[in-house]
C-alpha cells in the first residue's frame, strides 16, 4: 500500500544517502582510533558535550529541516507533520540548549516533557522507515540505523553503557532490534556506495556486539546514565520516577 505522502519529498531526502553514508564513515573511523587509544578497564565517566555527541548524526538531522521545507511547499500535511519533530523541532530544542549553555543559564526542567519526547522519537522512527522502504527507497533506512549503531559502539567503549540495548530489556520496546536489523539491509538489497556500506555496516555490528560483551563483564549493564549530566538528550526520560 503507498503511503499517502508525496513521494518526490521522500526520493529528493534519500539521494542523500551517500553523502550522509560517507559521513559516517568518517566518524566511526574516529571511533575505532578512539576505541584502540584508550585504556584498559571499563571506562572513566566523562562528559564530551552536547555537539561531539550529535555531531554524528547532525547532517541527518538537519535534513529532515529540508523535508519540512518541501513537504510545506508540496502541501503534503501528513510529511509536514512527520518532519516537524526530527526537523525544526531538533533545530529548535538544540539551538535552546546551546544558547542557555553560552550563558551559563539554569539547566531546563525536562521531567515534565520526557514521556511524550520519548514516544514522539520512537513513532517518529517507525514511521520513516515504513514510509521509505514502502516507497522502495533503502537508503536512509540504511543510514538511521548506521548512525544509532554508531552511537551504541561509541557509548558502550567509551562509556560503559548499555543504553538502547538495555532499554530494551526495561520497557520491551521490541521495534528497537531494527536498528541492527537494518544494517542488514546493504548484504540484501541496493543501496548508494554498496561496498562501503557492506562494510560500514559489518564493522559497526561487530563492534556493538563486542561492546555489549565487555559492559555486561564490566558488570555495567543494568547502569543507567544520570540524565542531568549526561550529553544525549533522549536520556532525560530517566528524569521520571517511572521511566517506563
Amino acid at each position: 500500500m503507498t503511503p499517502p505522502v508525496h513521494r518526490d519529498v521522500f526520493e529528493t531526502l534519500d539521494r542523500a544517502a551517500p553523502y550522509l553514508t560517507c559521513w559516517l564513515t568518517f566518524f566511526a573511523v574516529l571511533t575505532i582510533v578512539r576505541i584502540v587509544r584508550r585504556p584498559p578497564g571499563p571506562p572513566v565517566p566523562q562528559r564530551e558535550g552536547m555537539i561531539a555527541s550529535e555531531l554524528p548524526g547532525l547532517p541527518l538531522m538537519l535534513l529532515h529541516s529540508v523535508g519540512f521545507v518541501l513537504s510545506v511547499l508540496s502541501l503534503d500535511p501528513v510529511s509536514s507533520l512527520l518532519f516537524l519533530w526530527w526537523g525544526p523541532g531538533y533545530v529548535f530544542v538544540a539551538s535552546m540548549l546551546l544558547i542557555r549553555a553560552r550563558r551559563k543559564l539554569p539547566p531546563l526542567e525536562w521531567k515534565r516533557f520526557a514521556r511524550a519526547t520519548s514516544w514522539l522519537c520512537k513513532l517518529s522512527y517507525l514511521a520513516f522507515v515504513a514510509i521509505y522502504i514502502s516507497l522502495g527507497l533503502h537508503g536512509l533506512p540504511f543510514v538511521y540505523s548506521a548512525w544509532i549503531m554508531h552511537d551504541q559502539v561509541r557509548l558502550t567503549w567509551l562509556r560503559g553503557n548499555a543504553d538502547r540495548t538495555r532499554r530494551v530489556s526495561e520497557d520491551l520496546w521490541i521495534p528497537r532490534v531494527l536498528y541492527a536489523a537494518l544494517l542488514g539491509i546493504p548484504f540484501v538489497t541496493e543501496v548508494p556506495l554498496r561496498p562501503l556500506a557492506i562494510g560500514l555496516a559489518g564493522v559497526i555490528f561487530v563492534l556493538w556486539l563486542a561492546g555489549i560483551v565487555r559492559v555486561v563483564k564490566w558488570g555495567r549493564f543494568r547502569t543507567r546514565p544520570d540524565p542531568r549530566a549526561s550529553d544525549n538528550l533522549r536520556d532525560i526520560v530517566y528524569l521520571l520516577d517511572r521511566p517506563y
